[in-house]
């Protein structure tokens, strides 16, 4: 049953991508205030669900591996934890570059940060801006793929596993999805193919849910290097991506609410965790 709830979690995620429709027409102000709030939030779930669910659920399973004769030490976790935050350091770089500050000299593209301002702030000087709208896609399908997988890894694990994290990825998302429209719309795709394609990169997380249930029927270690490499990722995410958002905020009133924000982030992840019964 927790495998239907992955798959339904996934499709849920991936239909975000629609609503750049709604979200680019939104005035600008209204649009800031939301993301502002948004980007606050999800930093708090983000940091929460990686130091309270993902890295100490793959200790337990580490131990229940031990349990049934593995000998693993649990220096493993900690490996798997860095390769995620490697990994999502890499994806992070190929991002930046073609995606969210792929600032080029005269005659080029000049590409703002959309990822979190939200619609993208884009001026046209050349050739190249289709390559880029391109490279866009690439870039969030395998971020997308990724996102299945830690989806479907965590209901494997759990429904309050898959519940917390699904929140978690739904904070994160929101934002990006914003971005991800405007980039291709001023990238010269038109509404309609704009939405389409990045629908269809948001669905690759599909692939990745797919792949997580094929594996880990055939082998046990795949959980413990995703929910390690996981809680690695997610402590990038919110660390080196949307904390980095945060602090930008010189305004004191606004430094304030970012933080209760914040805070309340981590909150409702405790008390998800503390209220939803665990496998």
């Amino acid at each position: 049953m927790n495998v239907l709830y992955g798959f339904i979690s996934i499709i849920f995620i991936g239909s975000l991508s629609l609503i750049g429709l709604s979200m680019v027409s939104v005035k600008e102000k209204k649009l800031d205030n939301f993301l502002f709030i948004l980007v606050a939030f999800a930093t708090g779930t983000i940091l929460a669900s990686a130091l309270f669910d993902l890295i100490p659920e793959s200790i337990h399973h580490l131990e229940e591996l031990n349990a049934d004769g593995y000998s693993l030490n649990i220096g493993y976790n900690f490996v798997f934890i860095m390769v995620g935050y490697i990994s999502f350091f890499i994806i992070g770089r190929f991002i930046y570059w073609f995606h969210g500050h792929a600032h080029q000299q005269e005659n080029q593209l000049i590409c703002y940060d959309a990822k979190i301002e939200g619609a993208a702030q884009l001026e046209y000087k050349g050739k190249n801006i289709r390559n880029v709208a391109i490279l866009n896609l690439i870039g969030d399908g395998l971020h997308n793929f990724l996102d299945g997988i830690i989806i479907m890894v965590a209901f494997l694990t759990g429904f309050a596993n898959g519940i917390i994290i699904t929140l978690a990825v739904l904070a994160h998302e929101l934002p990006q999805e914003v971005g991800d429209y405007g980039i291709l719309l001023y990238g010269g795709f038109t509404k309609k193919k704009a939405l389409l394609f990045n629908f269809l990169s948001a669905m690759v997380a599909l692939i990745g849910g797919i792949i997580a249930f094929l594996l880990v029927e055939q082998v046990d270690l795949f959980n413990l290097f995703f929910l390690a490499f996981s809680g690695g990722g997610f402590i990038y995410l919110a660390c080196s991506e949307l904390m980095p958002e945060i602090l930008k905020q010189k305004q004191q009133q606004k430094s304030v609410i970012q933080s209760l924000l914040f805070l309340a982030g981590i909150a409702l992840i405790i008390i998800l965790i503390l209220i939803l019964p665990h496998e």
